[in-house]
C-alpha cells in the first residue's frame, strides 16, 4: 500500500494529535496549531479521507446568561438593594417600594418572601433575616457562567434557582474529538517528505526539484463556477412599481415594522374586539410600552369616535375604548398603518403618497401564503377628490404597468366606504383580483383631523408578481436556493421586459 502524501499543515495537525496521546478536542487543536478554525476543519476532512484520523461528536449541556441575567449581573439583584434598605431596622411601606423600584419591586418582594427573609404586615415590609450572603453566592454563580467556568455539582440548587428566575438558559453545545489512527499516522509522518503545491524557478535552478514531492492534482476536476450577481426579479418588479408612481407624482413614505395597535387598527376605526386583532391574525411582542406613540389630542379623538362616533355622523362602536389595548406592540399587519401616520401630519392637499413594505400575519405556510409578505398602499387627496377620480388614477397606474383591461366590483373594507375590489385581465389566467380600494370613512378622517376627502388602496405585491412573472409558489420569491432562482429567472425577466415594452 502506498503511503499517502501530506501537506505541511496536515503533518502539523497529526504531530499535535500524537503529542496529545493521539486524542484532542477541535478547540485544543486550534489553540495549539494557531491555525484558523476553517483551515483546521478542512485539514481534518483531508486526514479523514486518507484514513489517518477519526472524528467523534458529543453534546454537552452548558449554561448561558439570558438577557435578564446579563442585566442582573450588571445592575445587581432587585432584592439586594431592598435588603440593604431594610437592614436599617425600620419597616418600609410596600407602596413606597413599588414606586421606587417599579417593575422590579414585585420580583424583589416575591424572592425575599420565598426565602423567608421578610414579612408583610399592614402594608409594611419587615426584615426577618439577612440573606445577602445567599444573594452574593447567586451572583458569584452568574459571574462564573458568564465566564463559562465549571460549576461544582453541589451548586446545582443555585443553578436551578437561576434557571427558574429566567436568568440563565440551558444550551446544548457540540464538541468534536479527533483521534489519530495509530500506528498508521506515525508511519506516515516518519516517511513524510515535504510536498510542494507549485514548482518555482528556484527549485529547478538549484536542483532541489529532485528531492521534493509535488502535491497531487486532479486534472479531471472542473474549476468552480462563478455566478455573476444579478438583482432579484421581485426587487426589479417592485422598482418598476416605484418608478411608475414617481412618474405619476407620488411621494414614498416610511414607518417602523414594529407598530402599536393604535396606528395599525384604532386610528383606522377597527373595533378593539375585531377578529383581526386575535392571535390567529396578529403577531404580538412581549414588550409592553408605557404610552401610545401619539399626541394626546389624536388619542382623545380616537377614544371619542370609537365610543360615540364623535362628529362623524356615526354611532361609533359603543362601550369603552381601552388605551391599554391600543398600546400593545405588534408586527404591522397592513401598510395602511404607514399611510395613516403620514395623514396624521396633515399634509397639504393636493398630495399623492404611497408606501411599500413587509407586513406580518400568522398564516400557515403553503404555495399561496407566508407569515410575511410585501404590501403596497397609497392615499390621494386633491381638489374635487372623488371616488370616480380614485378609480381613474388606479386605472392609469395599471395601464402604465402594462394592463389594458381592469374592472371594479363593489366590496366591503373596514375603513373605506364606498369600497371596491379591483380585477385585472391576465392572458391564460382570466380576471384576477389584485387590490382593494375606497374612500376613507368619515370616522377615520375625524380621528386624523383631516378636512378633505381621501382615496386609499392596498394590494399584495407578491401575488401580483407571481401572476406576472409566471411563478406558481410564493416561496420561490424568497428562496435562497440559487438553482431555484436560476430556474425561474429567464421567464421572470422576459415578463418584466414585456411589461416595460407594454407600459406607457
Amino acid at each position: 500500500m502506498s503511503t499517502p502524501s501530506l501537506s505541511e499543515n496536515e503533518k502539523k495537525i497529526l504531530q499535535i494529535l500524537l503529542a496529545m496521546n493521539g486524542q484532542a478536542w477541535i478547540d485544543e487543536i486550534i489553540d495549539v496549531s494557531s491555525l484558523p478554525k476553517s483551515t483546521v476543519m478542512s485539514i481534518i476532512e483531508l486526514l479523514k479521507s486518507k484514513g489517518l484520523v477519526r472524528e467523534q461528536s458529543v453534546y454537552e449541556e452548558k449554561y448561558i446568561l439570558s438577557r435578564s441575567g446579563e442585566e442582573t449581573l450588571k445592575e445587581g439583584f432587585p432584592e439586594e438593594t431592598l435588603i440593604e434598605e431594610l437592614k436599617q431596622g425600620k419597616p418600609v411601606p410596600v407602596k413606597e417600594v413599588s414606586e421606587k423600584y417599579g417593575k422590579k419591586a414585585s420580583i424583589a418582594i416575591g424572592e425575599l418572601k420565598k426565602k423567608g427573609a421578610i414579612r408583610i404586615k399592614e402594608g409594611q415590609l419587615f426584615l426577618e433575616k439577612n440573606v445577602l450572603e445567599e444573594i452574593k453566592e447567586l451572583k458569584n454563580i452568574l459571574e462564573k457562567i458568564s465566564r463559562q467556568e465549571e460549576i461544582p455539582k453541589e451548586k446545582n440548587n443555585l443553578i436551578n434557582e437561576l434557571a427558574r428566575r429566567g436568568l440563565i438558559e440551558r444550551k446544548l453545545v457540540k464538541k468534536t474529538r479527533i483521534t489519530a489512527v495509530q500506528p498508521i499516522a506515525k508511519q506516515v509522518i516518519e516517511k513524510h517528505k515535504e510536498t510542494v503545491a507549485r514548482l518555482t524557478s528556484t527549485h529547478i535552478i538549484s536542483g532541489e526539484w529532485r528531492k521534493i514531492v509535488l502535491k497531487e492534482y486532479n486534472v479531471e476536476a472542473y474549476p468552480p463556477r462563478l455566478h455573476v450577481g444579478i438583482e432579484h426579479f421581485l426587487n426589479l418588479f417592485i422598482e418598476k412599481i416605484r418608478n411608475i408612481l414617481f412618474e405619476m407624482g407620488f411621494k414614498e413614505v416610511y414607518a417602523p415594522m414594529i407598530e402599536q395597535e393604535f396606528w395599525n387598527f384604532d386610528v383606522l376605526f377597527q373595533a378593539q374586539d375585531h377578529p383581526s386583532r386575535e392571535i390567529h391574525d396578529t403577531f404580538w411582542l412581549e414588550y409592553y410600552p408605557d404610552e401610545i406613540d401619539a399626541n394626546k389630542t389624536i388619542i382623545e379623538r380616537t377614544k371619542t369616535v370609537h365610543e360615540t362616533g364623535g362628529k362623524s355622523g356615526s354611532k361609533g362602536w359603543g362601550g369603552y375604548w381601552s388605551e391599554n389595548i391600543a398600546k400593545r406592540l405588534i408586527l404591522r399587519t397592513q401598510m395602511t398603518a404607514v399611510t395613516a401616520r403620514s395623514l396624521s401630519t396633515k399634509p397639504k392637499a393636493p398630495f399623492r403618497i404611497f408606501s411599500i413594505g413587509k407586513v406580518y400575519r400568522p398564516d400557515a405556510i403553503d404555495s399561496r401564503h407566508l407569515p410575511e409578505f410585501t404590501q403596497f398602499d397609497g392615499i390621494i387627496s386633491e381638489e374635487d377628490m372623488s371616488f370616480s377620480k380614485l378609480l381613474g388614477i388606479l386605472k392609469e397606474f395599471f395601464e402604465r404597468l402594462g394592463f389594458e383591461k381592469i374592472k371594479f366590483k363593489p366590496a366591503y373594507f373596514p375603513f373605506t366606504e364606498p369600497s371596491v375590489e379591483g380585477y385585472l385581465w391576465m392572458e391564460n389566467k382570466g380576471w384576477v383580483e389584485v387590490f382593494g380600494a375606497g374612500m376613507f370613512r368619515p370616522e377615520v378622517l375625524e380621528i386624523l383631523d383631516y378636512p378633505y376627502p381621501v382615496g386609499a388602496w392596498g394590494m399584495g405585491i407578491d401575488r401580483i408578481a407571481m401572476r406576472i412573472l409566471g411563478i406558481d409558489d410564493i416561496r420561490i420569491l424568497y428562496t435562497r436556493d440559487i438553482n431555484q432562482i436560476k430556474k425561474y429567472y429567464p421567464a421572470a425577466l422576459k415578463a418584466l421586459i414585456l411589461l416595460e415594452k407594454n407600459g406607457k
